[in-house]
């Protein structure tokens, strides 16, 4: 497999690259370029790709751009336990270190009619930013392969600019189940909330949270995870309210506790409120457990030492920043006031 001439005149004429080359003093006649010269076109490449790879992240995990024991063999020299710990490396990069996607060399034995693995041509497709849905004209992918791609990558998943797929599927593998969400209260009684708290998979691969909160119906779905944060948003299902959840994961792999922060409305005075949150998974499987009722949780209450209410609820009582509220609107004046008083 080559390049195609489309393929190699659309990079040639890369505005990035044409760029990089002037200001090295370089032409831009491929054909007699050394290795130098490809160097920089490929340092231009592949900071562009791993962009495309940070907004799009399941070019890296369904293996369209890096081959799988490539991959396997980055995932050990970085001591990454995911490809999600791959990605964040990828960020972490800077501006002046990149990935090598495509090296020098490989770019020089393709403009000197060398074959091209599939992968390879995928990654110069997608620094050029060619939508998914016209990959098969700008390239020929194996038959083998074709199906795979379509079945593994949704046009829609790879034009989606924002948590695509991947982080989605992290979820999947290490997150789904039954949690007691605990939270306190906002009705000044010092009390915690203990309720169900449970993630799912639909059989359109959606992810949903159910949960029932002060006698409240919600529902929801997991919006997926940036920067080690879980994201959820939730609507209330018998009041005009949304809740928003972010939970602190890292780079943990199916931990048994989350902690994290939720934005809603106070029951006392309407005005917005943030949380702070802790989910503790279940190890069991309870086919009843979305029946189970929520329970209020006093701090002046005598727990079983050591159990899961008895930790949690120490750790509520001796924290002094469970409950952020906020104002209703002032002047400038009382915003001053406020502050001195």
């Amino acid at each position: 497999m080559q390049l195609s001439e489309k393929l190699k005149s659309a990079i040639e004429d890369h505005p990035a690259i044409v760029a990089s080359l002037n200001n090295k003093g370089k032409g831009n006649k491929w054909d007699n370029f050394t290795r130098t010269q490809f160097n920089i076109a490929a340092k231009v490449i592949n900071r562009q790709i791993s962009k495309e790879v940070l907004a799009n992240p399941d070019l890296v995990e369904m293996n369209l751009i890096i081959g799988r024991q490539n991959l396997e063999k980055q995932l050990r020299a970085l001591r990454c336990s995911h490809v999600y710990d791959f990605i964040k490396y990828l960020g972490n990069l800077g501006e002046y270190r990149v990935f090598n996607w495509v090296s020098g060399k490989t770019l020089q034995s393709y403009w000197s009619d060398g074959d091209a693995k599939y992968i390879k041509v995928n990654a110069l497709v997608v620094f050029l930013q060619i939508p998914f849905a016209k990959w098969d004209e700008w390239q020929k992918v194996p038959d083998e392969h074709k199906e795979a791609y379509h079945n593994k990558l949704s046009r829609q998943s790879y034009a989606n600019n924002g948590m695509g797929r991947s982080s989605l599927a992290i979820v999947k593998n290490y997150y789904l189940g039954n949690y007691f969400l605990y939270y306190p209260k906002t009705d000044g009684s010092r009390n915690i909330i203990k309720t169900p708290f449970i993630l799912r998979e639909l059989e359109n691969g959606q992810i949903v949270v159910n949960s029932v909160s002060e006698g409240h119906r919600y529902s929801g779905k997991v919006i997926g995870i940036r920067d080690g944060c879980l994201y959820i948003n939730c609507q209330n299902l018998d009041f005009e309210e949304m809740e928003q959840y972010v939970f602190n994961i890292g780079l943990e792999t199916k931990p048994q506790v989350l902690f994290g922060v939720s934005t809603t409305v106070s029951v006392r005075n309407r005005r917005p409120v943030a949380l702070k949150n802790i989910l503790v998974k279940q190890s069991h499987e309870d086919k009843n457990f979305d029946r189970i009722p929520e329970t209020e949780l006093p701090f002046d209450q005598t727990f079983i030492a050591d159990s899961e209410e008895d930790i949690i609820v120490h750790y509520f009582k001796n924290n002094a920043f469970n409950i952020i509220t906020t104002n209703s609107c002032r002047r400038l004046e009382d915003v001053k006031n406020l502050v001195s008083g």
